[in-house]
């Protein structure tokens, strides 16, 4: 339970986060910092609040509202950032020449507060999930990629180390890094799926241990990779059971850990092998005991290249697809607070408990920098699937005999591909769900051109469609 204390003259108002097992404690984890500056709002299904209401009161005069857009806004509203009173955005801020385009001319909000709190030489501003429909639709994105390359291969959880000389290097003063989100972005992990080519691809049992270890390194032979492993690969602080560690469910590691000696790697035991883990000697690393059976899998050439947290699993389906998306459109953030009111005569007990979206300062960062949550290495192009003059329209309420009309006339990616195997003796051969890899669909004209470049980074396929279940009668 973590607290925030705000103190008042007569009445003691208290922040209190709530730890609820029946939570998913992916989103309703609570923050580990005192010190973490966050914001939680309430709104519809986590949307942040549409408008402000800002409301000043000049000497002598009653209350004014103002306009969010106004560029004294923030300056009132913000005076810390803005010390020598200078105006902030406006809707008439143009860009500097060589950012100029003919499309985009003006500065943006997002694009202004962007370069407000980015660090830059003798100027800094810092004092100190996706929703369910992108998540499928990205799913089914990397099942097209599956379907043409195959499982993969190599599962890879990357996560940053807040240590890095680079990181250390960049602080001021008294700094920490988690007083920087500009730099570390919340020690953000990537999930990284590998394909390897049919030279590399692991066939056997022998073939895992050239990629993955689970064994502590000797250190008389590695003395680093033993010390990078016995400081980031370890389940754990400690290597020992942490009852209140978030991985406990009833009394047990939902990770299975410590796991067990294994004198041989297994092969695909519920997905994934398992690993070798010879009983050796434990090994004491600052006051605790520590043995193989806490080592989380690791790839030696990995762990000394970057220094950092690498779980390197090696991938015997498919299930790991669709782990990785759920996992990255979980849901945004979300803190389940009780705000208490000590000494308050018109204290509601129900009303104390709110449901928030919380956004701590690396996500706000991770935003205002339009950082992508999903990279892929192919381009997979949605092409459309429907049945005759049933494509899809858009069009607002009360127009919708207008939408028709030219809808009914313009061609989709099906019916252009329709004529282009009627017309095209080169595209005979060629399924619908593969056309992208090698003509380009021209929104403009709504036709197939032949692709000039690029065909070997692209990949087409189709929704997945849903087929209604029909009832015959009992004469068929």
């Amino acid at each position: 339970m973590y607290r925030l204390v705000q103190e008042h003259p007569t009445t003691s108002v208290k922040m209190v986060f709530l730890e609820d097992k029946n939570l998913d404690m992916r989103r309703y984890n609570a923050p580990t910092l005192c010190t973490e500056v966050a914001a939680i709002f309430v709104g519809d299904n986590g949307e942040p609040p549409a408008n402000r209401d800002i409301c000043v009161f000049p000497v002598g005069d009653t209350c004014q509202s103002i306009s969010p857009l106004n560029q004294c806004c923030d300056p009132m509203t913000y005076p810390l950032l803005f010390p020598r009173g200078e105006c902030s955005w406006n809707t008439g801020m143009e860009h500097v020449e060589e950012r100029r385009t003919a499309k985009r001319t003006r500065v943006t909000q997002l694009q202004y507060y962007a370069y407000r709190l980015s660090q830059r030489n003798g100027f800094s501003i810092l004092h100190n999930s996706g929703s369910p429909r992108h998540m499928q639709q990205n799913y089914q994105d990397a099942m097209a990629m599956v379907r043409k390359f195959g499982k993969p291969d190599l599962f890879l959880t990357f996560t940053c180390n807040s240590s890095w000389s680079e990181i250390l290097n960049s602080m001021e003063g008294v700094q920490r890094p988690e007083n920087r989100p500009d730099i570390i972005r919340g020690l953000p992990h990537a999930h990284i799926l590998l394909t390897l080519d049919s030279e590399s691809k692991i066939r056997t049992k022998d073939d895992i241990g050239k990629f993955v270890s689970a064994e502590l390194p000797d250190p008389c032979t590695d003395l680093r990779l033993f010390q990078i492993v016995t400081k980031c690969m370890v389940h754990g602080p400690s290597g020992t059971i942490n009852m209140n560690s978030p991985c406990m469910r009833d009394g047990q590691c939902c990770k299975s850990f410590p796991k067990q000696f294994k004198d041989d790697t297994e092969e695909n035991v519920n997905g994934y092998p398992i690993y070798r883990r010879r009983a050796t000697e434990p090994v004491q690393v600052w006051k605790y005991s520590i043995d193989s059976r806490w080592v989380v899998p690791y790839n030696p050439w990995l762990l000394k290249k970057f220094n950092a947290h690498i779980n390197v699993e090696v991938s015997a389906s498919v299930k790991s697809v669709k782990y990785l998306y759920k996992y990255v459109y979980k849901g945004h953030d979300a803190a389940s607070v009780k705000i208490q009111k000590e000494g308050a005569l018109d204290h509601d007990e129900i009303l104390s408990f709110v449901e928030g979206r919380y956004v701590s300062a690396p996500e706000a960062m991770w935003r205002l920098n339009e950082f992508n949550l999903p990279h892929k290495s192919h381009t997979v192009v949605r092409v459309a699937v429907h049945l005759p003059q049933q494509q899809r329209i858009v069009y607002q309420d009360g127009q919708e005999a207008q939408a028709i009309e030219p809808a009914a006339l313009r061609k989709t990616t099906l019916t252009s591909w329709f004529e282009l195997s009627k017309n095209d003796p080169s595209a005979h051969n060629i399924s619908y769900s593969d056309i992208p890899q090698y003509y380009v669909f021209h929104k403009s004209t709504t036709n197939w051109k032949k692709r000039q470049r690029g065909g070997q980074n692209v990949i087409g396929r189709l929704p997945v469609v849903m087929i209604p279940r029909y009832s015959f009668p009992e004469s068929l």
